[in-house]
């Protein structure tokens, strides 16, 4: 049928066509010469003149003449230019809107966080973030740290902002903090403004963070005999605070969550600072998910305020 050869011509066209000939033709007319588009270019006038007659061997017509009038294209080349440039047009658009989408990024991000983690820096990744990206809505769930790294390796959360037990071949670990934390006691204990060896504090009664409690903080209470009298038990860090605030016993709490309430008289850190009570804090990615623009642009973010600082 003549319909299906035509459509078979068109598409064998389409498929044969160098589309770099396309190019030089568009530079040409744009120039409005071929000596003017090797000026132009820095190529060859030879090397113009015979991608426009291959152009024109494809095509089966004459594109251009000159004559006393100059340059001048004939009916078939104002038809093929008319194409040629809005193919060109496009290109430029879809460049710019390649270029303008790191810049318009909308969607969701997922983030996994430990309780009640306090961090000037993480504050300011986020506040940058939503600052550059207010389109993109941060959706912020509180999890224990062993779960997080489960969450983030199953691709349920964009992002996991925690301490890890081990290395997980298929994430990323951007550092971001070291935490330190301490024995607290409230001001109605009998310790309050003491500083007992921790050997001495095995008979207290104790406050658990369960299964948000890093394994070297469970090291050292095992340790040092920390932990064998347990008045309570709670995963999350706000409501361990507030009981060891009421005075029910004493807790391994992080040093900056509980600042101010040092500040206050509120809490009264047992112990000076050591390294067996700190933790490094993460930010964990998957370096096998699907490209997603909203936490790609986060981890930018993250890498750039970090080095900021680190500089």
């Amino acid at each position: 049928m003549p319909n299906d050869d035509l459509t078979r011509r068109m598409q064998q066209f389409s498929q044969r066509l160098d589309w770099n000939l396309l190019k030089t033709f568009y530079d040409i007319v744009e120039a409005n010469g071929i000596t003017a588009a090797a000026n132009v270019g820095w190529q060859k006038q030879s090397t113009i003149s015979l991608a426009l007659k291959r152009l024109e061997a494809f095509v089966g017509s004459r594109l251009c003449q000159r004559g006393r009038a100059g340059f001048e294209l004939t009916d078939e080349g104002r038809i093929l230019y008319d194409c040629v440039k809005h193919i060109h047009e496009g290109i430029e658009q879809s460049q710019y809107a390649i270029d303008n989408s790191r810049y318009n990024i909308s969607g969701k991000l997922d983030v996994a966080i430990i309780s009640n983690f306090a961090s000037n820096v993480m504050d300011g990744i986020f506040i940058k973030y939503n600052s550059e990206y207010p389109d993109v809505l941060i959706n912020l769930d509180v999890l224990t740290w062993s779960d997080i790294t489960k969450c983030v390796v199953n691709n349920d959360y964009d992002i996991g902002i925690s301490p890890i037990l081990y290395r997980h071949s298929d994430l990323r670990y951007d550092f971001l903090v070291r935490e330190y934390h301490s024995i607290y006691c409230g001001r109605q204990h009998h310790l309050f403004n003491e500083l007992p060896d921790p050997i001495t504090l095995s008979d207290e009664a104790f406050i658990l963070t369960g299964s948000d409690e890093p394994d070297s903080f469970t090291s050292f209470r095992l340790r040092h005999r920390l932990g064998q009298k347990v008045t309570a038990r709670t995963p999350n860090l706000e409501e361990a605070r507030r009981l060891t605030v009421a005075g029910v016993g004493v807790c391994i709490l992080p040093e900056q969550f509980v600042a101010a309430d040092v500040d206050d008289g509120l809490l009264w850190p047992l112990l000076g600072r050591t390294e067996d009570l700190s933790c490094d804090i993460y930010l964990i990615s998957n370096i096998h998910s699907q490209k997603r623009t909203a936490r790609d642009a986060f981890i930018e973010k993250f890498v750039e305020v970090t080095n900021d600082i680190i500089q």
